[in-house]
């Protein structure tokens, strides 16, 4: 029984450590996220082939929401390595709302965010002043670490039940 037990968590273990490895996650990088009408955008991503064409198209409202007319579109061309970085700048009239800004590249790979224009211009920090410096990177690249983790507690808490199991039937 108890050999079962620990082939089945084995099992367990194994495919929660190979399930994140089909799973791509890509950098995107949308700069600033508020800006005004007129100013400049830079978006920046990796995950394309090298070489390829990219196009970055911007379309009024929220990924969540209905999408609205295009904006704008251009395109930009992929480094050796995939990454890419594009910089337009927001067409002047723009009326203030949300927007979403996506990444479109030969083989499929959409990758958006969003980016809000704002009236007037727009605030800035310096880096090393109060308020100012860099933002933090959120957000975690330890999908198949805490998926190891998991599968490691599920069988310490198996091999214990399995165990006390043991013990009651001992007393019996």
């Amino acid at each position: 029984m108890f050999r079962k037990i620990l082939i089945g968590a084995t099992m367990l273990a194994t495919l929660a450590i190979a399930a994140p490895a089909g799973a791509q996650t890509y950098d995107f990088n949308v700069s600033p996220g508020n800006v005004e009408a007129g100013g400049q955008v830079t978006v920046s991503g990796e995950g394309c082939n090298p070489g390829e064409e990219v196009t970055i198209t911007v379309t009024e409202g929220a990924p969540q929401k209905a999408v609205g007319d295009v904006i704008l579109t251009t395109t930009g061309t992929a480094d050796s390595t995939g990454k890419f970085t594009v910089t337009f700048k927001m067409p002047p009239g723009t009326p203030v709302g949300v927007y979403t800004v996506t990444a479109t590249c030969g083989d499929g790979v959409v990758l958006s965010s969003v980016i809000n224009v704002v009236e007037g211009p727009v605030a800035t920090t310096t880096p090393g002043k109060p308020g100012g410096g860099t933002i933090a990177r959120t957000g975690s690249d330890l999908n198949g670490l805490g998926l190891a983790g998991a599968a490691l507690i599920t069988v310490g808490g198996i091999i214990l039940l399995t165990t006390r199991s043991r013990r009651h039937q001992a007393r019996a």
